[in-house]
């Protein structure tokens, strides 16, 4: 793999460049969802090192974390670009784009600086190398495909949650001190009262029943209450009560 650059001569240049890093990322949606874990992604992007007759000198591997992370939040990713800044890559190998990022902007900013660093970046199921016009052409549709993909995901995931709330109040946000979110064998989540938390939420309210103050609540409770954690208990009081949860017909479970 040979390059020309305007700052050093060809004879300059070391015959066979041919460092090669890969990049894997997986979090837990996607793995998920592909089945592309890290041992996938490293295996096929290696077999692209051999036909490719270049050497991986290192992974760089990112687990659990969002390709919508920037480039510091990801310390594999990072560690790669510095890597690239200290010119001692040549050449980048991911399984696919949004490995590199979930957003159009993210992907073609990391492609950018690596072309800065003169290292290429191939992609394996793209079938992409950014050493072509074509490729460079190809990289921008890929990038904008992979967060339309995501951003359809999203959509989905909403859409979903808006009629689960619609029907009957479970929208997947934080309940209340007192309750606790249960799923069945179907994967459907529903709302149950937590015993142990409501006996707390109950004597909240008998204590306040009594006449105390919210700080002398607080302090009776215990150790990381204060009057403004009393507040909130007491004006969750409808749902205490059985209140519906949001428009759908279905009720809180009543604690008091």
């Amino acid at each position: 793999m040979k390059r020309t650059q305007t700052t050093v001569s060809q004879a300059q240049l070391p015959l066979n460049r041919d460092r090669a890093a890969v990049y894997v990322r997986v979090s837990t949606e996607d793995q998920a969802a592909s089945g592309y874990g890290l041992d996938v992604q490293r295996e096929r992007c290696a077999a692209m090192a051999v036909v490719k007759a270049w050497q991986v000198v290192k992974v760089y591997a990112d687990e659990g974390l969002s390709g919508t992370l920037p480039v510091e939040a990801r310390p594999g990713l990072a560690g790669l670009m510095a890597a690239a800044g200290a010119g001692e890559l040549d050449a980048v190998i991911v399984l696919a784009l949004d490995r590199l990022g979930r957003k159009t902007g993210l992907v073609l900013d990391v492609v950018d600086q690596l072309a800065a660093c003169s290292v290429e970046v191939v992609s394996v199921k793209e079938a992409l190398d950014t050493t072509t016009p074509s490729g460079r052409f190809v990289l921008t549709l890929f990038a904008a495909l992979g967060q339309l993909e995501r951003d359809t995901i999203v959509q989905r995931t909403t859409d979903g949650r808006n009629v689960r709330g619609r029907r009957d109040g479970e929208r997947g946000g934080a309940v209340p001190l007192g309750y606790r979110r249960v799923w069945d064998s179907a994967g459907v989540a529903s709302v149950e009262v937590d015993q142990e938390a409501a006996v707390t939420v109950r004597e909240v309210f008998n204590m306040r029943s009594a006449g105390m103050t919210m700080r002398q609540i607080a302090a009776a409770v215990g150790q990381n209450w204060y009057a403004s954690t009393v507040k909130i208990v007491l004006d969750h009081a409808p749902l205490y009560r059985g209140a519906q949860r949001g428009a759908s017909s279905v009720a809180w479970p009543s604690i008091l």
